[in-house]
């Protein structure tokens, strides 16, 4: 049997050495690092290796692994040649016998057609036609060799037992200069693995200092390694990336009315070298250019079956300050907001957040460390501990149209009602908005603004109020919008206090 395997396995590999010593190696994953996308393998392995040429055996390896990363750390080790085999999936098989039964239908319809008596009537014409098609069957014929040895190996491959469709079988051609004296260690980068940063953010009251943040790796495995019992690392930086390579210009830089484009970069360029996660949408974050490399206190197992795992990396309480917002001419409802700080130094990536609120999930977010400075402004969710009115002011000398001449003057009053309904101060941001005009055929006159704030390229207006416990504010805006008779505009539609469903009917 062993005889059986070494004979498929030359067919495989172009370099093949008579003297060679083959060697079935058992390795134990010491370690992994993983990347957001790839990851960094630790392998060692205590078979005795005898001096001189030796052809080591890697069963169940990632069929992902980038050959040029590999590396052997023995100073007595010299790699003279490395390939890796894989069993094709069934998809994979079958996609080649359709390429096959293509092929041969291209080839017999070339010939047919080629033979048929009268499809050519002219010399020059003749002439032409000898040409393309004998291009045509070349190629064909040529494809054909290709495929069918294709389908020839795979078949050979068929009996070699691997633990799933992802797993292979590493070979390396190794000298080894005098007796192994420390066991051999063996690195290398694969796709097919990344992780992913998510939070869990708990708020248990709005009158709490602090915020709970539970810093979580999600990452998933289909390199076709299972790995037991291995000490994890997670980076943010990029496996295959040279860091001994200076940054230099791709191209001039050229001032003309078209943007500046710059090049690709040279990551991008590497990491479109890995294989990535089937069935799994990728995004763009930011990530802070010196981030540390974070090992995990404990140690842990990955399959490779497309399973997300977690891995807790960090939870901290961090200084926060809650304050209220609404918005009510846009939205009814009144949002919670947590000004954290005291996070800028523990390098966390932009990334998902789960969110509770007093024990109850609020729903998820996307939190952006990078977009932040010193303090992270996060929306916590909708809090109904503040009652909020925005209505109109139910006054004729206010809520008014009249026309004078081709003018047209509509006044509009609101009032907007707030109460504190928590046990503890709050500070509540209150926002409305006026419309700006930028037409000489529309100006607008503010006349109460309850010394609210005003930003002239917005118009939106702005109170900050401290509320006591049982508190009530009032704020009034009123505004005239004079327009031509003719100018038409539309008025903002607020978001509605209530919405329709349907629901099951039960009786």
């Amino acid at each position: 049997m062993k005889k059986i395997f070494v004979a498929l396995l030359t067919t495989y590999f172009t370099t093949s050495n008579l003297l060679a010593t083959e060697i079935d190696v058992n390795t134990t994953a010491e370690s992994v690092t993983i990347y957001h996308s790839g990851a960094l393998v630790t392998r060692t392995a205590t078979t005795e290796l005898t001096s001189g040429m030796n052809e080591l055996i890697f069963r169940n390896l990632s069929s992902k692994i980038v050959l040029n990363s590999l590396k052997i750390n023995n100073q007595a080790v010299t790699v003279l040649n490395k390939s890796i085999i894989r069993k094709l999936t069934k998809e994979e098989f079958h996609q080649l016998l359709d390429k096959r039964d293509a092929l041969n239908k291209q080839i017999n319809l070339i010939e047919s057609k080629y033979n048929e008596t009268g499809f050519i009537s002219k010399v020059e014409d003749l002439e032409k036609m000898t040409v393309f098609y004998t291009d045509k069957i070349l190629q064909a014929k040529k494809d054909l060799r290709e495929i069918e040895k294709k389908i020839e190996n795979a078949k050979k491959l068929e009996n070699i037992e691997l633990k799933n469709e992802n797993a292979a079988i590493l070979k390396l051609i190794v000298s080894i200069d005098g007796k192994l004296k420390e066991p051999l260690k063996i690195q290398y980068v694969c796709g097919g693995i990344g992780w992913s940063p998510a939070y869990e953010v708990m708020v248990e009251s709005s009158g709490d200092k602090t915020i709970k943040i539970k810093y979580l790796a999600q990452a998933m495995s289909q390199t076709g390694e299972d790995w037991d019992n291995v000490s994890i690392n997670l980076s943010s930086s990029f496996p295959l990336e040279s860091p001994t390579d200076l940054p230099k210009p791709k191209s001039p830089w050229l001032l003309n009315r078209a943007n500046y484009d710059s090049p690709i970069d040279s990551q991008d360029e590497e990491q479109q070298k890995l294989d990535k996660l089937e069935g799994i949408k990728y995004h763009e974050i930011n990530i802070p250019s010196f981030l540390k490399l974070r090992t995990l206190k404990e140690k842990y197992s990955i399959k490779s079956n497309s399973s997300i795992f977690t891995f807790p990396i960090q939870t901290v309480d961090l200084p926060t300050n809650f304050y209220y917002y609404g918005f009510p001419s846009i939205d009814p409802e009144v949002y919670l907001v947590a000004q954290v700080s005291g996070w800028d130094t523990l390098g966390f990536v932009d990334g998902i957040a789960y969110i509770s609120f007093a024990g109850n999930n609020v729903g998820k977010s996307i939190i952006r460390f990078s977009k932040s400075k010193d303090t992270l402004l996060l929306p916590v969710g909708k809090d109904n501990s503040v009652f909020l009115k925005r209505s109109e002011i139910a006054d004729q000398k206010y809520f008014k149209e009249t026309s004078i001449g081709k003018k047209r003057k509509t006044t509009l009053a609101y009032k907007v009602e707030l109460k504190n309904n928590n046990p503890f101060p709050i500070q509540f941001e209150l926002i409305d908005q006026i419309p700006i005009s930028q037409t000489k055929s529309a100006e607008v006159e503010i006349e109460e603004t309850s010394n609210g704030n005003i930003n002239d390229e917005t118009g939106e207006i702005s109170w900050q109020l401290d509320l006591k416990p049982g508190q009530v504010a009032d704020k009034k805006l009123i505004f005239t919008i004079e327009t031509d008779a003719n100018y038409k505009y539309f008025r903002k539609n607020a978001r509605k206090k209530f919405k329709r469903a349907v629901t099951p009917k039960f009786f």
